[in-house]
């Protein structure tokens, strides 16, 4: 299993966030979909992701990818925000 952390910047209509994010490939693989959970996400982007906004991750090395919910937004044990994402296309390298 092939899986990374890794900075990036969220995009979510026309505003745009970094996060961190921690990236893995699902177990049984599910075609192209990978998954994984969003640091640093500002709540009212995670509430327009809620409403269907369109959200795509890119990367320092200029991978981009589609990204979209996983569940509903928590927070973590030190109050800060986790957002499950399912990313379409491959995998970006880490």
């Amino acid at each position: 299993m092939s899986s990374f952390a890794s900075s990036a910047v969220l995009l979510v209509g026309n505003e745009q966030v970094p996060v961190e994010a921690e990236l893995g490939e699902l177990t049984p693989p599910k075609g192209s979909q990978w998954a994984g959970l969003l640091h640093g996400v500002p709540q009212r982007l995670a509430a327009a992701m809620q409403r269907g906004a369109e959200a795509r991750l890119c990367w320092p090395d200029g991978q981009e990818r589609s990204v979209r919910l996983a569940g509903v937004p928590h927070t973590d044990a030190q109050g800060h925000l986790l957002v499950a994402i399912l990313g379409e296309g491959a995998l970006p390298a880490g």
